[in-house]
């Protein structure tokens, strides 16, 4: 169930324009990006290359219990496994539906 509300407001998130997905649009939007989920199934280079960056910018980034496909589903695009949310409120909500979903650890 809160798999659901997540991944309908990421998709709310894409549709508002407030969300960037896969490596190339997430990396040269880390200076928007509130914060960044990756999915369980993101590569170790893809995930490491992602967290260096952000760490630099000072952008947090969160594990997701979901799939890249999952991902996809929800935002209508091909499989990604990093997506960043550059719109405070949407980062906000979408964090306490993350934490709902598994507790609010970052990385």
């Amino acid at each position: 169930m809160q798999q659901t509300k997540f991944l309908s407001t990421l998709g709310l998130a894409r549709r508002a324009g407030k969300l960037n997905y896969g490596f190339d649009m997430v990396t040269e939007g880390l200076d928007t990006a509130q914060l960044i989920f990756l999915t369980a199934d993101v590569s170790a280079r893809t995930r490491n290359s992602v967290m260096q960056l952000a760490a630099r910018k000072g952008v947090t980034c969160y594990d997701l219990p979901l799939s890249m496909a999952e991902i996809s589903v929800a935002i209508g695009t091909k499989p990604v496994g990093i997506v960043s949310i550059t719109e405070e409120g949407f980062a906000a909500l979408l964090l306490a539906e993350r934490k709902k979903m598994i507790g609010g650890k970052p990385l």
